[in-house]
């Protein structure tokens, strides 16, 4: 949890001070170039802040169907005896 308020807040942060450098990228290269830097990095941030929900749910759905799945039963000691032919 404290990861993700992280990320969203690195992600405000960002687009404050893209919309500051919007305003100035046609007078200058160097502002021009930062803010390309900083769009990619603001694209990072909230690609990554989209997978870490969706991998939230993701893996809640997996643990519990591994719980439910027919094939994945422990096997018992009396599971190998009868199995086996005297």
């Amino acid at each position: 949890m404290k990861k993700k308020q992280e990320i969203e807040n690195s992600i405000n942060y960002l687009t404050c001070v893209l919309n500051t450098l919007r305003t100035r990228i046609d007078d200058n290269e160097e502002y021009n170039r930062a803010y390309n830097k900083l769009l990619v990095k603001r694209a990072e941030l909230r690609k990554k802040l989209c997978c870490s929900k969706t991998n939230t749910i993701v893996s809640l759905f997996k643990d519990n169907i591994k719980c439910f799945a027919p094939g994945n039963k422990e096997k018992l000691i009396c599971d190998y005896f009868s199995s086996a032919k005297f």
